[in-house]
């Protein structure tokens, strides 16, 4: 069985604390087949792995990903090569199809606008966050049940590495993709959204300390 850990975010985010070395060595430990870094707005995370994974390259393999605030909310373009700038969701739409990439709905019903308009454009959706509310993964799963031509993922939405195991997906790769949520923990949101804050508070005071 292909494995899927999707929604990652590394210390090149502002809210997260995860060291690329050591994202690596969870991933090699625990056989990943495949891993998604989703920091916001930059692929500097992924391109610092992407060196390192030179000499791993037959037990794991990178997805390129970014997660990019948008007018609408956050979307999630992912198997792109090249950063993306804009902001703009129907340019980003633009850039990612342009990239022959895959755009994801994170998170749907927490902080999104127009979401039915959203769809139209995506290609998955995630029917679990491990940083959502309960409430919210329980509307998302019911969207995509209303939309059976999405792609369906478990996102840890990781931000430390002890939220790393709070979601898996069995992945299918072939003329046509598939993934499979089989794990779908839920990390606590108020716990995981202090945390994160936290971490954003701490890397802000520590650069302008410098």
């Amino acid at each position: 069985m292909k494995t899927l850990l999707f929604h990652i975010h590394t210390e090149k985010s502002p809210d997260a604390a995860i060291k690329i070395p050591e994202l690596l060595n969870f991933i090699l430990k625990n056989k990943i087949s495949y891993f998604c870094i989703t920091d916001h707005h930059t692929i500097e995370g992924c391109n610092e792995m992407e060196k390192l994974l030179k000499k791993y390259k037959r037990k794991t393999k990178l997805i390129k990903g970014i997660e990019i605030t948008t007018e609408y909310g956050d979307i999630i373009p992912c198997f792109i090569k090249k950063e993306i700038k804009t902001r703009k969701f129907l340019e980003v739409v633009e850039e990612t199809r342009k990239q022959k990439g895959l755009l994801i709905i994170p998170h749907p019903f927490a902080a999104h606008r127009k979401i039915n308009f959203l769809i139209k454009y995506a290609d998955g959706i995630e029917v679990h966050n491990g940083n959502a509310l309960n409430s919210q993964n329980k509307k998302a799963k019911m969207l995509s049940g209303k939309n059976p031509k999405l792609l369906t993922i478990s996102a840890a939405d990781a931000h430390c590495m002890n939220e790393l195991g709070n979601g898996l997906n069995e992945i299918k790769l072939g003329k046509r993709l598939k993934i499979i949520p089989i794990l779908c923990r839920e990390g606590g949101y108020f716990k995981l959204n202090i945390k994160h804050s936290a971490i954003k508070i701490l890397k802000l005071a520590k650069k302008l300390l410098k």
